[in-house]
């Protein structure tokens, strides 16, 4: 395995035939937008301190393992360009307030990514996806739901996410039959996703499952395992 949201991780994710590499930003306190899931250095790299806290200067004196380094959206981009699909996640900060989205569609914008269909934005977010929405509605919008939301999701929830969304993203454990069927009611995709909690076995469990019941899609870091996992045309 490759270290997570690395280039050497996408540069893998794209040779096992991921339809998508996914990317969850953070913002540093210089304002840019990098690629990290944690909202702290300290788990990924050998340093420490939260994104917010550090300029883009200091986080790229980092060091992850196998000698990759954090990366901008924009490096990112630039890397791949066209050759590639994006699924970005953008999040709000730690008081609520959504402060990347302008920057991130500009980029998108910069290296005709939505023009050609490249890239999809997720969140949990609904200020961030509607904000996103509100900047170009062309870019599919898939909105992330926790563990309670779905719980409670109806279908007032699910007309109102289909306002500015094309698909839901929920926790794989919580998919069934019925609420995809809702879902697709409302014209929304459903895709799933896994925790850390689901081990290997239990993770390709999961994705048979989830293919089973006919979800939309998966998002795993295991891409080439969740392809070989496909139901075969007669199954």
């Amino acid at each position: 395995m490759e270290p997570e949201h690395t280039l050497s991780s996408y540069k893998r994710a794209i040779k096992d035939k991921a339809d998508y590499i996914e990317i969850d930003l953070q913002e540093t306190k210089d304002g840019q937008l990098v690629a990290i899931h944690d909202d702290s250095v300290d788990r990924t790299t050998n340093g420490t301190g939260y994104i917010r806290d550090l300029n883009l200067d200091q986080i790229k004196k980092l060091n992850i393992s196998k000698g990759q380094k954090i990366q901008t959206i924009e490096e990112i981009v630039k890397t791949f360009k066209l050759s590639t699909k994006y699924y970005i996640e953008t999040r709000e900060d730690k008081n609520g307030h959504i402060t990347m989205e302008d920057q991130l569609v500009k980029i998108l914008k910069k290296y005709d990514l939505i023009d050609h269909n490249k890239v999809v934005i997720e969140s949990f977010s609904e200020k961030s996806l509607q904000k996103i929405h509100s900047l170009d509605n062309n870019i599919p919008i898939t909105r992330l739901i926790r563990t309670q939301g779905v719980r409670d999701i109806d279908d007032n929830a699910l007309k109102n996410i289909s306002q500015y969304a094309s698909a839901i993203g929920i926790k794989a454990k919580l998919a069934n039959p019925t609420l995809i069927k809702k879902a697709h009611d409302y014209g929304l995709k459903v895709n799933v996703y896994f925790t850390n909690s689901d081990k290997s076995n239990n993770e390709d469990s999961l994705i048979r499952s989830s293919y089973k019941i006919k979800v939309d899609g998966v998002f795993t870091n295991n891409p080439s395992s969740a392809i070989n996992l496909l139901p075969k045309p007669t199954e």
